[in-house]
């Protein structure tokens, strides 16, 4: 059928938010306003615009009358306005799902015949963690599995996954895990630390940090149990200790021959707190004794046990670095040293005196 001058033009020029131009469609998100704005030319003048959504509800699509003229049918839901004479503006208010389908504007030519103009409004939703089915922080022991869930509400349906934070290397290899449940048959102290829920689709992303501690007996270790130094020279015996909760200095203990040892002027013991539940434990001689040789151990305890290594401090014949990479006398050397010192700059003074 040919088209004649003053057959009417119906085109929605505009939409808020803007037609996607991919899919093509309004995407707006949910609970937002909506707004498709139609124009109209060489409009009949006993012929009123219309508004019709076509929809479904309970499942059936429905076309649902919207508004004729300016007069909306439903003013809670939907508002129409003329921001000119030839256009007419609907809004929908607080957009849900249920408001998701084709918008036709529309002007009747004849008694079945219309001029028509419509557009397809999608509903979407960001992604929200699901807090009743999505894990939280958890305290577990080595040795024990460990399920993590991941979920999410959203629309379209989210896709999730689970990283670890850094960067760090899941437990089951990989640095992504995209399934909803992360599982850890045996957990070591290593698998401790941040694990990262998250969920994406078209609308957005939301995310969820959840702490894993691992409690474990101590782990005792040490880059030298075999230790040499000379008598009347600065060494130290280092004891690292790992283990959650971290031990804390009284519960750090080092013994000689299996003996407790006797702390005096020359020995003593620092406890230095370090990061990822560490502390190392050093027992300095200032200097080393010749009663000082001999088998030492430290040992280390925590509500989960108990764990130890031995020392060897071993005589050698030259001076040796200490952990300063210094080679440093004692204070009873330096003493000797320094009298030495001042019994020979005596012995000149008073040889240039004549006392001789």
């Amino acid at each position: 059928m040919s088209v004649v001058a003053d057959d009417p033009i119906v085109k929605i020029i505009e939409t808020n938010p803007v037609k996607d131009p991919v899919e093509g469609k309004i995407i707006s998100e949910k609970n937002k306003d909506v707004q498709f704005t139609c124009v109209v030319e060489n409009k009949p003048k006993n012929s009123e615009v219309q508004w019709n959504g076509i929809v479904r509800r309970n499942g059936t699509v429905t076309t649902v009358p919207i508004s004729t003229s300016t007069r909306s049918y439903d003013s809670f839901k939907y508002s129409i306005d003329t921001p000119s004479p030839t256009s007419w503006r609907l809004r929908i208010q607080n957009g849900q799902v249920t408001d998701e389908g084709l918008y036709r504007c529309e002007v009747q030519i004849s008694r079945q015949n219309y001029a028509r103009a419509e557009e397809e409004l999608v509903i979407v939703e960001k992604p929200q963690i699901a807090d009743l089915r999505t894990s939280s922080d958890v305290s577990k022991s080595a040795g024990q599995s460990l399920t993590l869930q991941c979920h999410a509400t959203g629309r379209p349906t989210p896709s999730t996954k689970w990283t670890r934070m850094a960067g760090e290397l899941l437990p089951s290899g990989g640095r992504e895990h995209l399934k909803p449940a992360l599982v850890i048959p045996n957990l070591k102290p290593e698998h401790a630390g941040i694990y990262q829920c998250s969920a994406t689709n078209s609308a957005g992303y939301d995310y969820r940090d959840i702490r894993v501690t691992i409690n474990f007996a101590p782990v005792v270790v040490s880059a030298n149990q075999a230790v040499q130094q000379a008598v009347g020279y600065v060494k130290e015996l280092v004891c690292d200790i790992k283990g959650y909760p971290t031990p804390q200095p009284e519960d750090i203990s080092w013994t000689k021959q299996g003996a407790p040892l006797n702390f005096d002027s020359h020995i003593h013991i620092r406890n230095i707190p370090g990061a990822s539940s560490r502390i190392t434990s050093i027992l300095v001689f200032w200097p080393v004794l010749e009663s000082d040789y001999g088998a030492y151990r430290c040992d280390a305890k925590n509500e989960k046990g108990t764990s130890g290594l031995g020392f060897q401090l071993q005589r050698s014949a030259t001076p040796t670095e200490d952990r300063s990479n210094q080679i440093r006398a004692g204070a009873s050397v330096l003493a000797v040293n320094i009298g030495t010192v001042i019994m020979v700059l005596s012995v000149c003074i008073l040889h240039r005196m004549g006392f001789h």
